[in-house]
């Protein structure tokens, strides 16, 4: 049976001789007798060796795949996780060939050389069912392969897990993609070192701690930096300049806070009083509340809130059914979008986080601050600029103000609105209804103080507002990113 040309991105070409192999099931896990770092060019060059004595032709597959894996730079740049990538990515989507079985030869080509080279944990993952499943899911469709790859990765214990209030990006900038690759080099070294064992109990709490180990370092090139505050100031970084090609009003806006959001910011003393209505609700609110066919909450339940509410609504007006409450109506808004509750047939159920917030106020205050802003696309820039523009005020300011700077933002961002068929930048007043959206909960909360007549009305950030705007907008200018802007 001929050999196949194949290309391997555009760079080469290679004919690959017929060889006769069977995937090995793999009873237990094997460790690498060794680092790949203390192979040197020398010893890839006698397992090649060996190999040709055996067989030319693998030897000829072998020095392929050990270039496709290195790419000259020596057997030193050889990790897991690059094995991975090549082996259940690379291999199955970047080779221009029909033949039959291909990615299967390949793995087998690379398992024998790693065995070679003692890296038998590395021959383990090239035999492995999951290797084997991946490249079946990409035979059937690059979904099913894609879905097929991510389960793997994820189950081989070396993929940098999310922890506490850090979570990866699924777009990374170079910080990050670096402090990525530090930590799955930490992990592949805790498996070499026995520190953590794969499907051993309690090893997802190892892969955290290591996780946290690396982040929490110093940074190999940043003196008094670590790789979680590198990342951070990379994101803060990232958000600032997003702005700067299309709105120079809200480029100034970020930039003149971006150096308040490098660290987090801790709730102030009077936290509680924000949270009040939030955790009194959903303590009241038990496991569940059941609606009415209309989808609203029980009148019964509606008026037993009456005597005790820490609100006042400012319609005053008699209560009956929920939309007599407008604050409550808010809030229970507020709480299915936040995920504190969430619609099961014909109740709310309060979620494991709507528990959380009744029973811990730094879980109340981390998803309050979190959830600042909630809603479409337009809603998150209406909020976020809305904050922006209040953090920046010394003094309060007219209530008319702040949709001026934020429709100045939207037109010079390029948002667009569409009615009757009639195409033309946001107006006043579409600012004005998403702000007054956004803004229910603050007013609720006490994050915002208004003041003067209806003539002449001031808004303002309280103490506690200017903290939770803060919090939510490093939420959002240092979490993790899924797109490039």
């Amino acid at each position: 049976m001929p050999g196949c040309d194949r290309r391997y991105r555009g760079c080469r070409r290679w004919r690959l001789p017929t060889l006769g192999w069977q995937t090995g099931l793999v009873s237990e896990s094997p460790r690498n007798h060794c680092r790949p770092w203390e192979l040197t060019e020398d010893d890839v060059a006698s397992a090649v060796g060996r190999i040709r004595a055996r067989d030319a032709g693998l030897a000829e597959e072998a020095e392929h795949v050990i270039g496709s894996l290195t790419w000259g730079e020596g057997p030193g740049v050889m990790s897991q996780s690059g094995l991975q990538e090549w082996l259940w990515y690379v291999v199955p989507t970047k080779y221009l060939t029909d033949e039959v079985g291909y990615m299967g030869r390949l793995a087998e080509t690379a398992a024998v050389l790693f065995d070679e080279l003692g890296l038998h944990g590395y021959a383990a993952i090239c035999r492995s069912d999951e290797t084997a499943e991946v490249h079946e899911a990409f035979d059937r469709s690059d979904t099913a392969g894609r879905s097929a790859m991510r389960k793997a990765i994820e189950r081989s214990g070396i993929d940098a897990p999310d922890v506490d209030d850090f979570a990866w990006s699924s777009v990374m900038r170079t910080e990050e993609a670096n402090a990525r690759s530090a930590v799955e080099a930490a992990l592949e070294e805790a498996l070499f070192t026995g520190e953590m064992t794969v499907g051993a109990k309690g090893w997802r709490e190892v892969q955290t701690r290591v996780c946290t180990r690396v982040l929490d370092g110093d940074h190999p090139q940043m003196p008094g930096q670590s790789w979680r505050t590198a990342v951070v100031t990379e994101r803060i970084e990232s958000w600032v300049s997003a702005a700067e090609r299309r709105s120079p009003t809200l480029l100034a806006a970020r930039a003149q806070i971006a150096n308040r959001l490098l660290h987090p910011v801790e709730p102030p003393p009077e936290a509680n009083v924000a949270l009040c209505p939030l955790v009194w609700l959903l303590e009241r609110w038990g496991d569940e509340q059941p609606l009415t066919e209309a989808g609203y909450l029980k009148p019964a339940f509606v008026q037993s809130l009456q005597t005790e509410r820490p609100w006042t609504d400012p319609f005053d007006q008699p209560v009956k059914i929920e939309l007599d409450d407008h604050v409550l109506h808010d809030l229970r808004g507020w709480l299915q979008r936040a995920g504190a509750v969430r619609k099961h047939k014909a109740s709310l159920r309060r979620t494991p986080l709507g528990r959380n917030i009744a029973a811990d106020p730094a879980e109340a205050w981390r998803a309050l601050t979190m959830n600042l802003v909630v809603g479409d696309e337009w809603g998150r820039f209406v909020g976020e600029s809305a904050l922006l523009f209040l953090l920046g005020q010394d003094q309060p300011v007219s209530d008319n103000t702040p949709p001026v700077f934020i429709r100045e933002c939207a037109f010079e961002m390029g948002w667009q609105t569409t009615t009757d068929g009639i195409t033309e930048p946001p107006s006043l007043r579409d600012v004005s209804w998403t702000l007054a959206d956004a803004r229910h909960v603050w007013d609720t909360c006490a994050l915002t103080e208004t003041s003067g007549d209806w003539g002449n009305r001031r808004v303002s950030l309280t103490d506690t507002g200017r903290a939770a705007a803060l919090s939510y907008l490093r939420h959002v200018a240092a979490g993790p990113k899924d797109s490039p802007w």
